[in-house]
């Protein structure tokens, strides 16, 4: 198990509860419904089961004074007061289980409606909500108005309490140890399915509450197989990114790349992975508080274009917080609906990508960092080494 640093849960639980309620008193609302899992854990601390097609199997409903309701899929009946160290979690109430909750509209309209009335809610917010229950809860509650707070609680996220910043600097370090697994078994002889699974053995072995991703890229897969691992056997002198990442403890998220090499690559490899880290490292230098993310977006591409090379095929980064990806974004201006300044605490990734023709084949080479935003720049959280062909 990872050796957690000494957190202030007591802090971070006020600073997120006084976070959500300040957009619902800007907003006015008498309550908020959210259905998303990062949202109910930022407003409430509980940690709703998840699998990759959870997304729409829990809500909560959330008072002005930070009261909340969870509408969750394993229990049969309500139950008051369900957890006495969160007295703030008045009730779980029983939702149809292990189905997506628009298959069960009408019975989703029903209960949420029937809380909002006892609540005497007449102006409420919402997050994500499916569009079918959106509508069906307005037929249902037609006296009642309700408002989009979706990006409103997405900005209130984007800069960390120095809490959350522990937490992610240890879903970093997590991830890192696994990062650094995968390294080494990138091996002669190994499948993809073998790299991977040294990293997701070793981010639950550290205490990984969650793996939210682990995929590769080798050649152009990521256009032709989703990003996913086929069983490819790796020889000597073949190249493979992987990126991944996982939850920990308060649900706080990592997300990071490497590019692996089966002992020594052609030339043409080597030098588009030194041409790809000289334009991080660049990036990296120009970033600190006040600057525009498409300035971070612009100075990578300029130095992969300007040295000859494809430029990053998707945007350079994001945020990260309760999600792996999270506002801000990090794009080009027309590609983004704001171009963001850096601000002091934010977290936020960075992951260049590039390629080069070599034998005959496409070969992607891709690094992705984690970096807390600092008054003077950004500060590295991924503590994964990179290769041989790349020293600090």
């Amino acid at each position: 198990m990872y050796p957690y640093p000494e957190i202030d849960w007591d802090a971070l639980r006020k600073f997120r509860s006084e976070a959500v309620k300040g957009v619902m008193a800007e907003a006015d609302v008498d309550a908020l419904v959210l259905t998303g899992h990062d949202n109910i854990r930022y407003a409430t601390d509980f940690g709703v089961f998840l699998i990759c097609e959870s997304f729409d199997w829990y809500a909560a409903i959330i008072t002005r004074e930070g009261e909340a309701y969870l509408f969750i899929p394993y229990v049969d009946k309500v139950i008051q007061d369900p957890l006495p160290d969160s007295p703030w979690i008045r009730e779980y109430i029983p939702t149809p289980s292990w189905v997506s909750s628009i298959t069960q509209e009408e019975i989703w309209v029903k209960m949420l409606s029937r809380k909002l009335g006892d609540l005497k809610a007449k102006k409420v917010g919402v997050d994500s909500m499916p569009f079918q229950l959106y509508d069906g809860l307005k037929a249902a509650m037609s006296h009642s108005r309700f408002i989009d707070l979706f990006m409103p609680l997405a900005l209130a996220r984007q800069v960390k309490h120095p809490e959350e910043v522990k937490l992610i600097r240890v879903s970093a370090e997590i991830a890192s140890l696994g990062g650094a697994a995968g390294l080494r078994a990138m091996q002669e002889g190994a499948i993809d399915f073998e790299v991977l699974s040294a990293i997701d053995g070793t981010m639950r072995a550290m205490g990984a509450e969650f793996i939210t991703h682990n995929v590769c890229i080798k050649g152009e897969s990521q256009l032709t197989a989703g990003w996913f691992p086929r069983g490819n056997r790796l020889w000597e002198g073949a190249t493979m990114a992987f990126d991944w990442g996982c939850y920990v403890k308060g649900g706080y998220a990592s997300d990071i790349c490497r590019t692996g090499f089966v002992g020594t690559p052609p030339e043409e490899v080597q030098k588009a992975y030194r041409v790809l880290m000289e334009a991080h490292r660049t990036t990296e230098a120009v970033a600190r508080p006040g600057v525009r993310v498409s300035v971070l977006d612009k100075t990578v591409n300029d130095y992969l274009r300007k040295s000859g090379y494809p430029t990053t095929p998707y945007s350079l980064g994001h945020g990260v917080g309760l999600r792996c990806c999270e506002l801000p974004i990090i794009y080009r201006p027309e590609m983004m609906a704001v171009d963001a300044m850096l601000e002091e605490g934010m977290v936020i990734c960075l992951e260049p990508e590039t390629s080069v023709e070599s034998r005959g084949e496409t070969v992607v080479v891709k690094v992705e960092d984690m970096y807390q935003v600092t008054a003077t720049g950004l500060e590295r959280l991924s503590t994964a080494g990179y290769t041989q062909f790349w020293e600090e």
